[in-house]
């Protein structure tokens, strides 16, 4: 069966609820445990938001087993820099059970108010695109020299040093993240409500892949989807997430659990 993850609420929700919720993914066997990263809900801007790099690092205190992460760190939000030093303690945190999801970052809401420079689409790809050569040199320990177009680094150093990091699965639906996820990362998350461009998509993350040598056995494929999506849409199903050639399912899970449901769908 498809390994199947949760992504859990971080708006209107109380710590509490989150960690009740780990503990029990946890106990089903789930395969991973995710969080938004969001500054304000997109529904009420006065809504109650945890904030997500501080929640993840109470789950993996909480937790035991279960790997987890942020489906996805918004990249426009933070410099690299500061990402790569909190994912790096995280990952420390959780005795190796970090994955970063990253994305480029594109909410106006969570940015324009905080004096945050949103930029346009292209710029924030870019940005990305330096991300995710930035964080992975930043987690060896060794001292960083970066020339690009939004970030400069010089001798820059951000231990401690992961022997073994995070992997990093990029989160998007447009043929340009793709071809960085193909290139830079470890994975690609794509979503079920925008499975009409999944074609496209797959055969230029295939032939991205195969530009850069990498082996597809090798690179993490998932889907992100709805609880309701399973319940509500006849193809949105494990089996078919796999006859696609998905690796992984995550699944935005409503608080509380449906944990007889989970059962059912986990035996």
């Amino acid at each position: 069966m498809l390994p199947l993850g949760f992504c859990l609420p971080t708006f209107g929700v109380r710590y509490v609820e989150l960690r009740s919720a780990a503990l029990a993914a946890e106990s089903l066997g789930c395969d991973s445990l995710w969080v938004w990263d969001h500054y304000v809900s997109w529904n009420d801007p006065r809504e109650a938001v945890l904030e997500g790099w501080t929640t993840l690092a109470g789950l993996a205190e909480a937790t035991r087993s279960i790997r987890l992460g942020p489906l996805v760190a918004n990249n426009t939000n933070r410099h690299p820099a500061r990402l790569a030093k909190v994912a790096a303690t995280l990952h420390e945190l959780a005795a190796g059970r970090l994955e970063l999801g990253l994305g480029a970052g594109g909410l106006a809401a969570e940015q324009i108010p905080f004096g945050i420079d949103q930029g346009d689409r292209a710029s924030r790809t870019g940005r990305l695109e330096e991300a995710l050569q930035i964080i992975p040199a930043l987690w060896t320990g060794e001292p960083v020299d970066f020339a690009g177009q939004h970030y400069q680094l010089s001798g820059a150093i951000a231990s401690p040093r992961l022997d073994t990091p995070p992997r990093i699965i990029v989160g998007g639906r447009s043929p340009a993240l793709t071809r960085l996820a193909a290139r830079y990362a470890g994975g690609l998350n794509l979503q079920w409500r925008f499975r009409d461009n999944f074609s496209q998509l797959l055969t230029i993350l295939e032939a991205t892949l195969a530009d850069v040598g990498r082996s597809r056995a090798d690179f993490d494929l998932s889907i992100y989807a709805y609880w309701h999506d399973l319940a509500e849409a006849p193809d949105a199903t494990l089996e078919t997430w796999a006859n696609l050639g998905f690796n992984r399912a995550i699944v935005m899970m409503p608080l509380p659990l449906p944990i007889k449901a989970l059962q059912r769908l986990l035996r």
